[in-house]
């Protein structure tokens, strides 16, 4: 086993592209190893601004010599009619040249009979193997610019400038984009050598901190997050926290050094949300609060520096910042002087989509959705400011500070009708209507933007459904599986009552008369919607079979998905229904092939005692059963189903009841009656879909 330490120098790669090409690029080289059939343990990937990073301490240093079968020409081609070999066989031996006629046998397949042979190949060197494949694994990587540089053709996220590639302490010979690997790697840009010398992961790893380069991203968040902790407990404050920040800034630096900043306590009657999004859009910078939850006029900014002795780095960023502050401050009194109804007419000159409309036209049709959902789920009371905060719900697209932060639409608009002295339903509303904006993100905590977020996305995927601007498996360009995966997690986590139907049907009355809706519209969207619930639900856990079973019965009712699906899940973990989930495939293949002709259950058919026990038991239970899905008691519900799972097998078994019975009223009435039960023993979950080990 050896050794193998391969790094690309580049000049600074944008963070958000560092972490995936890294990835990429080590999934490339395990593939690579894996296919040549080359053992390896612990392959270590790691990025910098300046460098990509492969590692493993052992890797198998060739592959094993071995045999391989070669097939040859089909038989009835290898040889003429006086058994002589033709072309075709000539041909086969001259390219496998260690290979003679009389080592050749026959082979039968299912077009006939072929002739092969056996050949040794001996194993390649896997310096060799990395040689051949690392320059086509760097061309491969994607990004979603690439550029070039100098006279070559070559093409990169960003010049290449180094490559370091070491097997066993020995280059790996290859060039790419104009450079040839060696073994020589580089320092901090100011801390450190230009050039230096390693032979093995230790040195390199070990040379590379001494010229102020850690290399291991886990080891920089460690270091910032100890520095930051450092700060916070001379300042007596606590960090605003930011996981995308603290993923970003460790790729944005070669050595993290944290400056604490301080600014002007006045900048603090900007509010919370727009100071947090100056700070770190603007200067990548943590905010700190106190133990009430109050900002403080400090900040933590990284740097990629190992000291600021004098102050400059500190004084640099307060100085920019400062100005990035006053520049919010402006913009935010500026936005609160406005008249609502104004900016909301500028939304005429802005377009939603070329098809579709202007965003005007679209928040009128937000509304009219917004109304109607608020109606169906008994919410009048509160209809005339869930109304308001609809139409308003992208006025803020005409601010000035979202023209300057656009992740702030939605939150700018609701804190200046918050300014304006609106109600919480109405600044709610519009503050929160863009959520969830990923499967990971927040929830709508007010039932008005729970349902203004509902309308916009919906309001969204019918318009654009109905254009043919449907989502492909490469294109996504109006993020239409984000919307329904956002509809579909609002209903479901806010455990809102709304049929899916009721809902397509609110979205297509607020389009009657501005755009013609296909009349396959309707059926495509919820066929969408269905599939994007199958991946939320698999998302969270629940097995395939299972996800289909709760699908197959209804989904109409997606707020009452997970319910239905945990029931199900605690009698399969339980091992109670494995009987009854196969006697219940049995009842639907029994019925299918005469269900159309199934007649209303006659009792005084029953011949069987057993049939009459089962029917008896089945009744009592019925209404147990439906009268706790009527309440949505799924538990209750298939904890007495599971009263009928010993009666069932009895009626199934050997000695049990014969369905197809010679006469035909008796056969039919058993079949009506399995189908009874099949029908009710199927309104948590079509039982049938679930796979019974």
């Amino acid at each position: 086993m050896a050794e193998l330490l391969i790094e690309i120098g580049i000049e600074e790669v944008p963070a958000r592209m560092l972490a995936r090409a890294v990835r990429e690029l080590a999934d490339g080289i395990k593939k690579t190893l894996s296919q040549a059939d080359i053992k390896f343990e612990d392959l270590q990937a790691s990025g910098a601004p300046r460098q990509l990073l492969i590692y493993a301490a052992d890797v198998q240093e060739k592959q094993q010599d071995r045999e391989e079968t070669v097939m040859g020409p089909p038989v009835r081609i290898a040889f003429d009619a006086d058994g002589n070999p033709t072309r075709a066989l000539q041909g086969f031996l001259k390219k496998n040249t260690a290979l003679k006629q009389e080592d050749l046998k026959r082979v039968s397949q299912p077009k006939g009979e072929i002739l092969a042979g056996t050949v040794f190949v001996k194993g390649k060197k896997t310096k060799d193997i990395l040689a051949e494949a690392v320059p086509g694994l760097l061309a491969r990587l994607s990004f979603p610019k690439k550029m070039k540089w100098g006279s070559g053709d070559a093409q990169f996220v960003r010049p290449v400038r180094n490559i370091l590639a070491l097997f066993g302490g020995k280059v790996i010979p290859f060039e790419f984009a104009g450079v040839q690997s060696g073994n020589v790697t580089f320092g901090h840009r100011f801390h450190g050598k230009a050039r230096f010398e390693v032979d093995s992961i230790e040195s390199y790893l070990k040379l590379k901190e001494e010229n102020a380069v850690i290399v291991s991203s886990e080891q920089r968040v460690a270091m910032i997050k100890e520095q930051i902790d450092r700060h916070l407990k001379r300042v007596g404050g606590k960090l605003v926290e930011d996981p995308g920040l603290m993923r970003e800034l460790p790729e944005l630096v070669e050595v993290p050094y944290v400056v604490c900043g301080e600014f002007n306590p006045e900048f603090l009657e900007i509010p919370r949300e727009i100071l947090i999004t100056s700070l770190r859009e603007h200067q990548k910078s943590f905010c700190v609060e106190d133990e009430s939850g109050q900002l403080m006029p400090y900040f933590l900014s990284v740097a990629s520096t190992v000291q600021d002795d004098k102050g400059l780095i500190k004084k640099g960023n307060e100085w920019v910042l400062k100005a990035r502050l006053w520049d919010a401050h402006f913009f935010w009194g500026s936005d609160r002087k406005k008249d609502f109804e104004t900016m909301r007419a500028k939304l005429k000159n802005l377009v939603f989509q070329v098809k579709i409309g202007d965003y005007y036209q679209k928040t009128e049709r937000i509304e009219k959705i917004a109304s109607s959902v608020a109606d169906h789920l008994g919410l009048q009371q509160d209809q005339k400011d869930i109304r308001y905060a609809a139409r308003h719900c992208k006025t803020d697209l005409f601010s000035e500070l979202v023209f300057e932060f656009p992740e702030l639409q939605g939150v700018v608009g609701g804190l200046l009708l918050e300014e304006k002295g609106k109600s919480e339903t109405i600044y709610k509303g519009v503050y929160e209507h863009y959520l969830p904006m990923s499967m990971e993100d927040d929830m709508p905590t007010e039932t008005s933007s729970s349902i203004v977020s509902i309308a916009d996305k919906m309001d969204t995927l019918v318009g654009c459904f109905a254009v043919g601007l449907k989502p492909t498996g490469t294109k996504d360009p109006y993020a239409l599986r984000r919307a329904a995966q956002g509809v579909i997690r609002v209903l479901m986590e806010r455990d809102l009552p709304l049929k899916l139907s009721d809902l397509l049907n609110c979205v297509l009355s607020a389009y009657e008369g501005t755009l013609a809706i296909p009349e396959e519209t309707p059926q495509e969207i919820e066929d969408f919607m269905i599939d994007r619930m199958r991946y939320i639900l698999k998302r969270k856990g629940y097995s395939y079979d299972l996800v289909e079973a709760v699908l197959a019965a209804d989904s109409e009712r997606i707020d009452l998905l997970i319910p239905r699906a945990d029931a199900v899940k605690t009698q399969v973990d339980r091992g109670n229904f494995i009987s009854l989930f196969r006697n219940l495939k049995r009842m639907k293949n029994v019925i299918q092939d005469e269900e159309d002709r199934l007649v209303e259950l006659d009792e005084s058919l029953f011949e069987d005692p057993i049939e009459k026990e089962l029917w008896s038991l089945f009744t009592e239970l019925q209404t147990t059963i439906t009268d706790a899905i009527d309440h949505c008691a799924y538990n209750d519900a298939m904890d007495a189903m599971a009263g009928l799972v010993d009666p069932v097998e009895a009626y199934f078994s050997p000695d049990g009841v014969f369905v197809n019975a010679e006469d035909e009223k008796v056969r039919l009435n058993r079949k009506a009656m399995l189908k009874i039960m099949r029908d009710t023993l199927g309104l948590v979950a079509d039982l049938t879909c679930l796979e019974v080990k």
